[in-house]
């Protein structure tokens, strides 16, 4: 703050940790994103700040795009950050909802009918239960800066709900006529005439459209990639092919009803490595988990390979986990199951003369190493908020420990820049 005379002029640009974390984490788990990012570090900016319009949905956001570029994996983001679980929000697969008969599987039956008695998928239990279980738990924000918002106080039977709408298109339009009313006012009436209040309800949509239109303005397939095209303009075009797509599609008021329709961006070849990364990161933690616990390494050439392999433009990123699991998890399995493998070694994966190749070095992991690690397995699956929050320091110590022992494994590989 500078100080002019009596006033103090504030910097709008000033983030909180809790806002930092949370944004280190979605550019950790969204890759190539960063409008997305900054849009929903602002809208949480909102939420922690307790500012939002207590009458309407605490955020209503659309997201657009090819398959493959990260939708879906920012709710799981929003999850971790929030509940410290990246499976803990209520996720409407839309394509189950086609037909409007299935809409009684959100709502529920009227008293008397068929069904009456199971509980509806929006009902304001099931919505919570997330928010709930992290306060059991002490997991997530809800340890330390959501505790404390009035809006979201536990004690007061106040929770947060996390709903994800999957590819909305592709649900009947009397689904669409219903977010209407829940984003408009905020509430939904089952079938039983039970108000469910949406209120304090993240709501965010996910949808493809405009993923065809923009293949044929290019006239090729490779959307999602750059493909020799300047990157600014494949990304301005696929925004603007979305956006043409989806005032097709939705009717106009259907649209205006959202806080934000974040349209993501084309993903690129450095983006792709980034996104690899992550996933050899949790190959990692599996190997470490599994029955001969054992540390493992790529090298470059086996990085290169598996992202060519694992570049399908219409496919966005998908291919690329299909790719590791096929040509890293399924050998490594038939390598442990044949013994090869045992506790403590060290196995690098490399690409030669067009094959995968899989060396190991025995003993890195020394026993006492290894006990720890199993001593460990049940804090690490009990304490899954590694963004920073107060949960007893088990989190930090895992991803030490973690650490040091990958650590140990570059330097007695001789390649520490692995």
């Amino acid at each position: 703050c500078e100080v002019a005379g009596n006033r103090l002029r504030l910097d709008p640009d000033k983030r909180n940790p809790d806002l930092s974390r949370f944004r280190e984490l979605m550019d950790r788990m969204v890759i190539g994103q960063p409008a997305a990012s900054d849009a929903l570090a602002d809208s949480m900016s909102r939420v922690l700040a307790g500012v939002g319009d207590p009458d309407s949905p605490v955020l209503s956001l659309m997201l657009m795009g090819p398959t493959g570029v990260g939708k879906t994996e920012t709710v799981r983001c929003l999850a971790e950050s929030l509940y410290g679980d990246r499976r803990a929000f209520t996720r409407v697969n839309c394509q189950e909802y086609s037909a409007h008969y299935n809409l009684s599987k959100l709502l529920g039956s009227p008293p008397g009918y068929v069904g009456g008695e199971i509980k509806p998928l929006l009902a304001q239990e099931n919505l919570e239960r997330h928010h709930r279980e992290a306060v059991e738990d002490g997991r997530g924000m809800f340890n330390h800066n959501l505790a404390r918002l009035p809006r979201f106080d536990a004690e007061e039977g106040r929770y947060l709900s996390l709903v994800c709408f999957d590819e909305i298109e592709k649900a009947h339009p009397k689904l669409w006529n219903l977010l209407l009313g829940i984003l408009e006012d905020g509430v939904l009436v089952l079938g039983n005439n039970e108000e469910v209040d949406f209120t304090r309800a993240i709501i965010v949509l996910t949808t493809n459209v405009g993923s065809r239109s923009m293949g044929q303005h290019l006239g090729h397939e490779n959307l999602g990639f750059d493909a020799g095209f300047e990157d600014e303009q494949v990304d301005r075009d696929l925004r603007e092919a979305a956006m043409r797509e989806a005032k097709k599609i939705f009717p106009f008021e259907f649209l205006n009803r959202f806080d934000g329709l974040l349209t993501y961006d084309s993903l690129k070849q450095d983006h792709l490595y980034q996104i690899l990364d992550n996933l050899v990161s949790s190959v990692h933690l599996r190997s470490i988990d599994c029955t001969e616990p054992f540390l493992l390494r790529l090298d470059q050439t086996a990085k290169d390979e598996l992202v060519r392999i694992g570049t399908d433009p219409q496919f966005g990123a998908r291919p690329l986990r299909r790719a590791v699991e096929v040509n890293v998890v399924t050998p490594i399995s038939h390598l442990i199951c044949s013994g090869q493998i045992l506790r403590g070694d060290l196995v690098s994966v490399g690409f030669v003369d067009d094959a995968f190749v899989f060396e190991k070095e025995h003993g890195v992991m020394t026993a006492s190493e290894i006990e720890e690690f199993e001593a460990l397995r049940e804090e690490r699956e009990r304490s899954r908020d590694l963004d920073g929050a107060d949960d007893g320091g088990e989190a930090n110590q895992i991803v030490e420990q973690v650490g040091q022992v990958v650590a140990k494994s570059k330097s007695l590989s001789g390649d520490p820049e692995a």
